[in-house]
């Protein structure tokens, strides 16, 4: 079965490098079947502590053994801040990860890999899958929407890493690409101006090569054929990386609160950015 009979991008393919070196062709960032350490790992953050009204949780689904992402949004300004003008966020993230004494800042590395895939299962909300890395201002952001097709139902996501779009205080920083050797959290972020209940399971999140995405690929389309499915369960997600396309991409979910300046912050004080 072919890319494009399962919803992908035809010119997905050409976009791949061959990995180099003796780096694995898929690593795996998060996986929820090992609970304990895995909780311990995620941070959680809304709107309350700005004063909002929204609610967040991540836990550990002990039936399916995935992460659980979900709570209420709530777009009540606070009452007793009147610097906030927009409120309704929630966020989770990996932790910052722990210095070394012999070489300072620990980072992924993943400058041999092509895509971040992850295995959800959602709803209809219009999610973010953010990415920090290492940046001359921690308040940059790498930016991807995560387009579910088939809400309610499992499905893995495919997003190329050149493609996730990087933003400062709510501004899309144009032609800065990712460092990807140097990548320092991921995490999923939902600000859709929607008020209501959100619920995002997560199985894992990883980074592949572009030969590792066309097995997964294939895989899914040999499986969605034998059991007569009409769609895939791996939804490719490519296209135009102008600066107004990454305009439009991020505008309909509130890029232009989704940093300290939805919350009076500044560059100085960068502890008052959401994500």
């Amino acid at each position: 079965m072919s890319l494009r009979t399962l919803g992908l991008n035809s010119s997905f393919k050409g976009l791949f490098k061959k990995p180099q070196g003796l780096a694995p062709s898929v690593a795996t960032v998060l996986d929820f079947k090992q609970p304990e350490a895995m909780h311990e790992s995620i941070i959680t953050r809304c709107d309350r502590e700005i004063g909002g009204y929204s609610d967040v949780e991540f836990d550990i689904d002990p039936v399916s053994q995935t992460g659980h992402f979900h709570g209420y949004l709530n777009l009540d300004l606070p009452k007793d801040n009147p610097e906030v003008t927009r409120s309704g966020y929630a966020m989770f993230r990996t932790r910052d990860q722990k210095d070394s004494w012999l070489s300072g800042n620990q980072y992924w590395d993943w400058s041999m890999y092509d895509a971040l895939a992850l295995r959800v299962l959602g709803d209809k909300r219009k999610y973010l899958v953010n990415l920090q890395a290492n940046t001359p201002l921690v308040t940059d952001l790498y930016q991807h929407r995560l387009f579910l097709n088939t809400p309610g139902e499992w499905e893995t996501v495919v997003i190329p890493l050149n493609d996730f779009v990087m933003t400062n205080w709510g501004v899309i920083q144009d032609g800065s690409e990712i460092n990807k050797a140097e990548v320092k959290t991921v995490g999923i972020g939902l600000l859709d101006k929607q008020y209501g209940p959100f619920s995002l399971h997560v199985d894992w999140i990883k980074v592949m090569t572009g030969a590792e995405v066309e097995k997964l690929a294939a895989s899914a389309g040999a499986g969605a054929a034998g059991a007569g499915a009409t769609g895939a369960s791996v939804n490719a997600m490519h296209g135009d990386r102008s600066p107004e396309t990454a305009e439009a991409l991020l505008a309909e979910q509130g890029a232009e609160f989704h940093s300290g300046s939805a919350l009076r912050g500044t560059p100085e004080d960068p502890k008052n950015t959401i994500f």
